[in-house]
């Protein structure tokens, strides 16, 4: 009785260790996917009992003190001065997914990583004078948090000056793949091109000789990229005497949203939990006017499209593109598109700037998913089992695309040559084929079969390392190599020195006595002639 007595309050003792700890969440943006992503997590902790602070620029202060996800949670924001106003990151924003949706994304990420670049310079503008606020910096010393967790997709190291300079470890969380040849660079995660896709690449985990030469070359062109767009945050942390690691190699843990239902298998250190799905969830009721629409559809059913949160009054040719297939189909199709479509819809089409993506997904008049193939919304197809037609535009929108449809569950179209009639049939594959929606079924079960859902394995191994003091036991020595050593560079170099060496040495010794011998023999031969 006395032992389970003691079990009892040790148990206690331990859960009041994080129960009422105090986080603050760094998230990228504060609004779209990433956002969305860090605000459920912090929802999760708030459920046990967390006190939760958000730093987020003050141009996005508007909307968040406006929205329900404000006011329906005791989340606590601090707000930092903007230099990049939220007209100008919604333009970019959107300008990002135009050229995607015109098929010229390279040009537009490589126009962005100019160093002339207004934008790009902008957001480093704006995280120098963060790190110099002593305000903001006061503020976040006196809450006295224990952890932090920030997306380490941006370039700011704010998450690391804490740290640093506040003792304040912190948990890095990718709400988007990772990428295999920086995730080597910076956190030694291994990396193989032959069998792990480089981002953007659209290729399969399987590749042929071709493939894996691409797959190579890419590897090489994203680390050459990196290198140029990290540039100036070099200088933000030579600037604020921050540590030479650029991301999370100081992270006590990494979460990534992903999972092995859909992705590719690779291998992950041990201080690294995959977490995909953070989004994803039973869906809700819907309103009267989604349930009317729906079930108005009959036995043909709808087709939910979407092109992600910024895509906005989309021009004429690609409108009417879009338009031109969903006229073709005889289901009712959602369309949710900020603005007004310029292009002449049928009867079968319902245009909303809005929807609740989610609950609708989980519909069973839901026959197929038109999208651009962002994480949040992949990982909820996933979950209601609902095939897809994938669209991507950007970023790793290709190669969650490739995902899906090695998995079985989509077909991907190419929006650079896409026409309607492509369109049409592609979404007309879908359905028909019911190979797609059985394989669909059978990753939604996969992924669903697991004893904890993903917001609930996140939130625990966040209370792991807050409970242990860290995490430094999963660490790996390997972030204790530079980048040379990692690769055994400077073993082969003095390996290939020492054969070198041998080989002039013997080169050598063979040279001398092979003259030796010829002057032997050139005397003996002298002494016989005489």
């Amino acid at each position: 009785m006395a032992t389970k007595l003691l079990a009892v309050l040790l148990s206690v003792c331990l859960f009041s260790m994080v129960s009422c700890s105090n986080i603050l969440l760094v998230p990228l943006f504060g609004e779209g996917s990433h956002y969305h992503v860090m605000l459920k997590l912090g929802r999760e902790l708030m459920d046990r009992g967390h006190n939760i602070t958000m730093l987020v620029a003050d141009r996005h202060e508007p909307l968040i003190t406006s929205s329900k996800n404000h006011t329906g949670w005791a989340i606590k924001y601090i707000f930092h001065p903007s230099v990049v106003k939220l007209a100008d990151y919604r333009d970019i924003m959107a300008s990002m997914t135009a050229a995607g949706l015109q098929g010229r994304y390279v040009q537009w990420i490589l126009e962005l990583s100019r160093r002339e670049n207004n934008f790009m310079q902008k957001q480093y503008d704006e995280c120098h004078d963060l790190l110099l606020n002593q305000d903001i910096l006061s503020t976040l010393r006196d809450s006295n948090f224990e952890i932090s967790v920030a997306d380490v997709n941006g370039n700011c190291p704010i998450f690391q000056y804490l740290r640093q300079h506040m003792g304040i470890p912190y948990i890095s969380l990718s709400a988007v793949l990772t990428i295999p040849s920086i995730s080597m660079l910076n956190t030694r995660t291994p990396a193989n091109p032959a069998y792990m896709p480089e981002i953007t690449s659209g290729l399969d985990h399987v590749m042929s000789f071709s493939e894996r030469s691409i797959n190579f070359a890419a590897c090489i062109f994203y680390l050459v990229v990196f290198n140029i767009i990290i540039d100036p945050a070099k200088e933000l942390r030579v600037q604020h005497e921050l540590d030479s690691s650029i991301f999370c190699e100081d992270a006590e843990l990494m979460l990534i949203n992903t999972n092995f239902a859909l992705d590719f298998p690779r291998p992950l250190l041990p201080n690294t939990r995959t977490v995909g799905g953070l989004t994803s969830g039973p869906a809700s009721p819907l309103a009267s006017e989604w349930i009317e629409f729906l079930e108005s559809a009959g036995e043909d059913g709808v087709v939910l499209f979407s092109m992600g949160t910024y895509a906005n009054g989309i021009d004429e040719d690609v409108a009417g593109l879009f338009a031109g297939a969903f006229a073709q189909l005889p289901q009712k199709v959602i369309w949710k598109l900020n603005g007004k479509p310029a292009a002449t819809l049928t009867p079968n089409v319902k245009v909303a700037d809005w929807i609740p993506q989610n609950d609708l997904l989980g519909h069973p008049q839901i026959k197929a998913f038109v999208y651009h193939c962002g994480m949040n919304g992949v990982w909820e197809a996933v979950y209601h089992g609902v095939p897809m037609v994938a669209v991507p535009l950007f970023g790793d929108q290709y190669d969650n695309a490739q995902r899906l449809v090695s998995r079985g569950m989509a077909v991907k179209v190419d929006i650079s040559t896409l026409t309607s009639d492509e369109l049409a049939q592609a979404i007309r594959t879908i359905i028909s084929d019911p190979s797609y929606k059985k394989n669909a079924t059978r990753i939604s079960a996969i992924f669903r079969d697991s004893p904890r859902t993903p917001l609930e394995v996140a939130a625990d191994w966040i209370e792991y390392v807050i409970r242990h003091g860290g995490a430094k036991h999963l660490r790996s020595a390997a972030l204790d190599l530079n980048i040379f050593q990692y690769l055994l560079l400077d073993v082969i170099a003095v390996l290939l020195l020492a054969f070198v060496t041998f080989m002039i040495v013997l080169y050598c010794s063979c040279r001398l006595c092979y003259r030796g011998c010829r002057r032997l023999c050139s005397g003996s031969s002298k002494v016989k002639s005489e």
